[in-house]
């Protein structure tokens, strides 16, 4: 029965995996295995478009490129900080969020609080890692590197796209150049993240809000064992009542929790039921109740119903770009880890090599990659094992 159950709930993902098993298969000459686990299909989709985008913008491309440095080294020192935070929690703040995760759309990580749709999910990161990779081929055309392949790829479950400009040209090229290169990948995340939250906040948001009234109060994730989750909350349930009074968007619970401690009471209604919760402390320390939630997003109602295809059409769209916004931060940040192969490895590895010399620069690069590939694992791991050891 619990097989049965699991295929059900995993239906569409067991079949998309299917589907690609089965075009590897039948073109299988064509796909490559590298590493035991990672599965490459090389073409040349979207060379010529690369060179003709570097072709023509190739002084700016370059700007950008030398931009993404400062960027990317920025970006370097954050992921480490969150490093830090998360060894920090891990010991002393043992309740506290996971600060890294592992991320497979449409499955439920143990110990994650974060669940990527699988639709959305597959869809948005491939969209990111395109932008991502597309970041690597113009700038290095720019410095007239040619790009020799373009493919598809398989990280064990999750598929993405890749280029693969000349490596021996790389090797060749000044540092800076080589730096910029590997940092210009995580950069375009950058940059598509600010177009994604621009044309979220700019246009599509307003449009949306145009076409509803304001109707109640959503939690989309309730913590296991947070007030919230003991007291039976429901997700996806429509809330209007806060403590008696009306609530039609969050701003009114916003500011209640604002103002309120551990141990006090709130009273949620919907249509349908009413569920109070005693407030707790928060993991994360401070002096307001906890309720348990990491996701709370207000309802609508349209105002026509003339108005319910263009908005379902636009709340799909703005649901696929808030993944691309999210996922595109993410990978870009993680790309920027100093470890080993990943862009900001390299980055740490060219730019060590070229202050303290090959020998010196690259032990000490494989120093630090060893350490963060550690504390990556213990960071990843422990949610998964406490969450599955807690419910043994």
């Amino acid at each position: 029965m619990a097989v049965i159950e699991w295929v059900l709930q995993y239906k569409w993902i067991i079949l998309f995996y299917l589907a690609i098993a089965l075009i590897i298969y039948f073109n299988r000459k064509k796909w490559q295995v590298e590493s035991k686990f990672i599965l490459i299909y090389r073409t040349k989709w979207g060379i010529k478009l690369i060179d003709k985008v570097a072709d023509k913008n190739k002084e700016f491309i370059k700007v950008l490129g030398y931009s993404a440095i400062g960027v990317g080294f920025v970006g370097m020192i954050t992921i480490v900080g969150f490093f830090i935070k998360g060894l920090y929690d891990l010991i002393f703040v043992p309740d506290a969020l996971p600060t890294m995760s592992l991320v497979i759309p449409g499955v439920q990580i143990p110990g994650s609080p974060i669940f990527v749709p699988f639709w959305y999910g597959i869809i948005a990161l491939f969209i990111v890692i395109v932008f991502h990779e597309f970041g690597h081929g113009i700038v290095a055309r720019a410095h007239g590197i040619p790009v020799k392949n373009t493919g598809l790829v398989l990280f064990g479950p999750l598929p993405g796209a890749f280029v693969e400009p000349d490596e021996k040209k790389i090797l060749k090229s000044p540092s800076p150049v080589q730096v910029s290169m590997f940092a210009s990948g995580p950069f375009f995340n950058a940059i598509l993240a600010a177009i994604v939250a621009l044309l979220l906040f700019a246009v599509i948001n307003p449009l949306t809000s145009s076409m509803v009234n304001p109707a109640g109060v959503q939690f989309t994730n309730l913590q296991e064992g947070q007030p919230a989750f003991n007291a039976g909350l429901q997700t996806d349930v429509t809330y209007t009542v806060l403590n008696g009074e009306s609530m039609q968007d969050t701003q009114i619970l916003t500011t209640t929790l604002s103002c309120s401690k551990p141990g006090d009471n709130i009273t949620l209604r919907s249509a349908d039921s009413t569920v109070m919760i005693t407030l707790g402390e928060n993991p994360n320390g401070g002096t307001n109740g906890y309720l348990g939630v990491t996701g709370i997003k207000p309802d609508y109602k349209l105002k026509d119903d003339s108005l319910k295809i263009p908005y379902s059409a636009l709340f799909i769209l703005a649901n696929l770009l808030e993944w691309v916004f999210l996922l595109s931060l993410g990978i870009g940040l993680a790309n920027l880890l100093p470890l080993g192969p990943v862009d900001g490895g390299r980055m740490l590895h060219t730019t060590l090599v070229d202050m303290k010399g090959k020998e010196k620069g690259t032990k000490i690069w494989a120093q630090i990659s060893w350490v963060t590939f550690v504390v990556l694992i213990i960071l990843v791991l422990t949610p998964i094992i406490k969450s599955v050891l807690f419910k043994i």
